[in-house]
């Protein structure tokens, strides 16, 4: 039954959703391109959790919104 379940949410997913997994791979890059900014600006201080909680307490954001807000960050 949970085979089943997958194999029905995988074709839901990539049939019935055609753009959700090429946009998630693009918030991924996007977001890993940020981070890459935020770790070279902030040099030997970096620390990867605070710019995780630093991200996530902006909220809901457009990515080029928390491009701009991280980089002022």
């Amino acid at each position: 039954m949970l085979l089943t379940t997958l194999r029905s949410f995988e074709v839901t997913r990539y049939f019935g959703w055609p753009g959700q997994a090429p946009s998630y791979k693009v918030g991924q890059r996007i977001w890993e391109q940020i981070r890459e900014d935020y770790k070279t600006r902030k040099g030997a201080s970096f620390d990867i959790k605070e710019f995780h909680r630093a991200a996530l307490n902006l909220g809901g954001l457009g990515l080029d919104t928390l491009r701009r807000a991280m980089a002022r960050a």
